[in-house]
């Protein structure tokens, strides 16, 4: 059997600066450690470029089972010798900032200063107290040992032999040297290379990108032609994209579409608090239900919300759906939800931005949900009322999919890939008129019914699960055909 290589290079610089998950980051995991657990860790391994070194390396895959999740502790320590500061010594209301040692140690004075103002309101909105601050600082929380792993570590070159498969799933663009080695292994190991594709935005819609961010995507699809054997599209369009896109320069590859998954799952964390004791009931398990999230994403859920989850950043259409909620909740009779929006901030929203700022969230219309964590994103998934995506283009769609493995519809656009998620299980918009997002979010809106009518299509749904996914990938790299499965 071939050894299959499967490129982290992309989470080992995402986990070096970052301690949550990003959506190409939580498809090349799941994938990984779904391959793990079929094929063992004989014949698979983990692969990165080491930028110190500028060599690419192999270690082995075992640490892998031992992750129910993305998690950046054990991630941290396997590629740097040393994990983020752990949740054990990360004070309370600093989960976020517990791999920015800058903006940890300015939030730790911050929180100190209104420890000994007194000031409980100040840990209450983050979930915790000032009882809970001192204990930390008294050191009252255990403080277990942390693991330490010492992979070896492997030149790929030495390693591969000719057949064998490199298998990149993430993103690897602008990285120095690393087109080049990817070259070295085609040319000289006789490595077959595949590179999955999870959109072609920067050059689609390049009016949305930042920096020279276009024309740097340009030049390494046009690279990466020079040593892939063959390429994943992350949905039919991205597929037909690709495909135009080798056309226009003369290539042909072949490409195989391995759609992504409708699904969300909550896995609860090593550390998360433990359920209260007591029988069970409704009460309990509503106090259950929100152990381990902030106030301030709990509080959220005090009136009904329509969610928006992402990057906040101008191809996502904020403003347009913004001032379609700013005629909503200017209607006479009409029950409006507030809109959340679930993300981190973006770029080119200075419209958006004034907006906001202008109006004071719409009067109260608009709220935020700062960077929540999967288990706070679960909670708001299952709270909201539906979802919006009216994105002016998507290689797929996450959150449309996520949204619906909680049973939710969404005002969704008609364009690109966003489709072949939703189905025809949500209401669909033009993204480039305010008229018809309007109209989509009053319809779900104005008439439960038919909202219900959606949500019972989903709830007779098989949705494409992560396992799918993998199968799919299994199929493609054991060279076996790929079977049609129900979507």
């Amino acid at each position: 059997m071939k050894t299959h290589f499967f490129d982290v290079t992309d989470i080992v610089l995402y986990v070096e600066k970052e301690t949550s998950v990003s959506g190409i980051q939580r498809v090349s995991f799941e994938v990984i450690k779904r391959m793990v657990d079929r094929h063992g860790t004989q014949f698979v391994h983990l692969s990165y470029w080491d930028r110190a070194r500028r060599e690419y390396v192999a270690i082995p895959s075992d640490f892998i089972a031992e992750m129910d999740e993305f998690d950046p502790d054990i991630l941290s320590a396997v590629f740097f010798g040393k994990g983020a500061r752990s949740r054990q010594e990360t004070a309370p209301t600093l989960e976020r900032y517990r791999n920015r040692p800058m903006k940890y140690w300015f939030h730790y004075l911050r929180s100190s200063f209104h420890a000994m103002r007194g000031n409980e309101a100040h840990f209450n909105k983050h979930n915790s107290s000032i009882l809970e601050w001192r204990n930390f600082k008294a050191g009252v929380l255990p403080e277990p040992e942390p693991k330490t792993y010492d992979l070896e570590r492997t030149l790929v070159s030495k390693m591969a032999q000719k057949g064998d498969r490199l298998v990149v799933l993430g993103a690897t663009w602008a990285i120095d040297g690393l087109d080049a080695c990817f070259q070295g292994l085609a040319d000289n190991q006789g490595v077959e290379i595949s590179q999955l594709i999870h959109d072609l935005i920067p050059i689609i819609t390049p009016e949305h990108i930042a920096g020279d961010f276009s024309q740097e995507f340009y030049r390494w699809l046009k690279t990466s032609m020079g040593y892939c054997t063959s390429y994943f599209g992350n949905s039919k369009n991205t597929s037909k994209d690709l495909k135009a896109f080798m056309e226009e320069i003369g290539v042909e590859r072949p490409i195989q579409t391995v759609p992504l998954a409708q699904k969300f799952t909550v896995v609860e964390s090593k550390t998360a608090p433990k359920p209260m004791k007591g029988p069970a009931g409704p009460y309990k398990t509503r106090v259950d239900r929100t152990l381990g999230l902030r106030r301030e994403i709990l509080n959220l859920s005090k009136v009904p919300f329509v969610l928006v989850v992402g990057t906040m950043e101008s191809r996502k259409n904020i403003w347009r759906l913004a001032q379609a909620w700013q005629r909503l909740s200017r209607e006479e009779g009409l029950n409006v939800p507030k809109l959340v929006f679930a993300g981190k901030p973006g770029w080119y929203n200075d419209d958006f931005n004034q907006l906001m700022r202008g109006t004071d969230n719409l009067g109260g219309w608009v709220q935020f949900a700062d960077r929540p964590t999967d288990t706070e994103l679960g909670y708001l998934y299952e709270t909201c009322v539906f979802t919006a995506m009216v994105s002016f283009y998507e290689g797929w769609g996450l959150p449309i999919g996520e949204g619906l493995s909680f049973g939710k519809t969404g005002v969704v656009a008609d364009n690109s890939s966003m489709p072949e998620v939703g189905g025809d299980m949500v209401e669909y918009c033009d993204a480039h008129s305010l008229d018809s997002i309007h109209a989509a979010c009053r319809k779900l809106i104005a008439d439960p019914a038919h909202r219900e009518a959606l949500e019972a299509k989903i709830a007779a749904t098989k949705l494409r699960t992560w396992d799918d996914v993998t199968n799919d990938f299994v199929d493609l790299l054991s060279d076996a055909p790929l079977l049609e499965r129900e979507k």
